[in-house]
């Protein structure tokens, strides 16, 4: 929405438009956590119950909401006003400036932030993946293999991925397993994401990190090689972005090498390798999967990462490489916008 227009908006009838934003924002959330009952929608905007349950009946009235014992839902009406609702909220609540501004500033096609802090508010993750997944499915073609890495952000895009028309893509895990939860693993993931889209999917039944020899062994395997070659053409890969600190421990590496990286300030990792804040590779993945210079060059970085905590992380790891697309929120953007003009 054009900058100049809200001002105006904002001068020519600001009670106006505050109730608007506020209608845009109500059916927009709706949208997203439906069935959800007044008191807690009103608890996620942290806004009086009283106005969430005035401006409810005024979007039943206009034919909008439906109201039920399980909560309030868009009627199929709604569908022809939500896009535009949505763009409205984000741009009078100034999440589309902000996009554009951390776009700028790290150098991302695309930037998508959804409202609120991860850090603060657990539903904020699924938000993030549900804008994720909306653009992901926009990004992929026909024929097309898609990479995938486990975590939580990533799990968040697999499950608001909705069904629609069969997309004819190959998925596949960018690593392999590691020490966590089995849902949360590249395996686990690219199988449901695959569902999610109809396409296809292969799997890695090896362990994330091995030593050069064995690796070399494995890659004799047909169906490892198999998937190493699918790696290496990706199109897109899809991939969650760690705190250094938090990684290190998770991926169980030497005191040595710990001690190294904070001593050299690791900010970010991504894939298995570590990078400090102006974007340097600090240590190169040893992990079985997806090697960043093996890549062809139009292949798509897609980063997913939610919470103010994770905002140097980000920045350290979109510096280091071009992505089309980052998926973040509220908390990080705000956050991250800070560190870079500092």
């Amino acid at each position: 929405m054009n900058a100049d227009l809200i001002q105006m908006m904002r001068r020519l009838a600001p009670d106006l438009t505050e109730e608007m934003t506020r209608r845009a924002l109500i059916l927009e959330r709706i949208s997203a956590l439906q069935p959800v009952g007044r008191r807690q929608l009103a608890a996620r905007l942290n806004l009086p119950e009283r106005e969430i349950r005035n401006a409810a009946a005024l979007l039943r009235d206009l034919g909008y909401v439906s109201l039920d014992p399980s909560g309030m839902n868009l009627t199929p009406r709604a569908e022809e006003v939500l896009e535009a609702a949505r763009e409205f909220s984000r741009a009078m609540s100034g999440l589309t400036e902000m996009e554009q501004r951390l776009s700028q500033a790290l150098g991302i096609d695309r930037v998508m932030i959804a409202p609120g802090n991860a850090d603060e508010d657990g539903q904020v993750l699924n938000d993030v993946g549900r804008v994720c997944a909306g653009r992901l499915r926009m990004l992929l073609q026909s024929g097309n293999t898609l990479a995938v890495t486990g975590g939580r952000s990533i799990a968040a895009v697999a499950r608001n991925l909705q069904p629609q028309s069969p997309l004819n893509v190959m998925v596949v895990p960018a690593r392999g397993g590691l020490g966590r939860s089995v849902e949360l693993q590249a395996n686990t993931l690219a199988e449901e994401i695959a569902g999610r889209l109809g396409g296809h999917y292969r799997l890695i039944h090896l362990p994330d990190r091995m030593n050069a020899q064995t690796l070399q062994e494995m890659r004799k395997v047909p169906e490892v090689s198999e998937v190493l070659e699918l790696l290496e053409r990706a199109d897109v890969i899809l991939h969650g972005i760690g705190c250094a600190e938090e990684a290190v421990r998770n991926q169980k590496l030497s005191r040595d090498v710990q001690s190294r990286l904070m001593s050299e300030h690791a900010a970010g990792e991504s894939i298995g390798s570590y990078y400090d804040l102006e974007g340097r590779c600090l240590l190169a993945s040893a992990s079985f999967g997806v090697d960043p210079a093996r890549l062809k060059p139009t292949c798509r970085m897609i980063a997913v990462a939610a919470g103010a905590s994770k905002a140097e992380a980000v920045i350290s790891v979109t510096r280091h490489s071009h992505h089309a697309m980052l998926a973040t929120d509220e908390g990080a953007a705000a956050r991250m916008l800070s560190i870079l003009k500092a």
